[in-house]
């Protein structure tokens, strides 16, 4: 039994460095990607289904993916804003 035990835990961890690498590789050659892990919300147990056909959902996937890109062109705005405020600053104090 030890032997099927060590068996199973030498595949596991070898999977988890296939999939790291395969990350690695594709996030190295390809584009970037996230994956996230989303719980089904407190108090929503009656639609666990509808929670889990959400991941095959095109539609709820886009929305997703337009979130994503309003989210970083607002923070990519932010930088800017941040950034010329910096930049104002180190004017006024070389010029004093």
């Amino acid at each position: 039994m030890w032997k099927v035990k060590k068996w199973f835990e030498e595949k596991t961890a070898t999977k988890k460095e296939y999939e790291q690498e395969k990350r690695e590789f594709i996030m190295a050659i390809g584009k970037p990607f996230i994956t996230l892990k989303i719980e089904l919300p407190n108090g929503f147990d009656d639609q666990r289904y509808a929670f889990l056909k959400l991941e095959e959902d095109c539609e709820f996937i886009d929305e997703i993916k337009e979130h994503v890109k309003k989210n970083l062109l607002l923070k990519k705005q932010m930088n800017k804003l941040v950034h010329s405020k910096k930049m104002e600053k180190e004017k006024t104090k070389q010029s004093k």
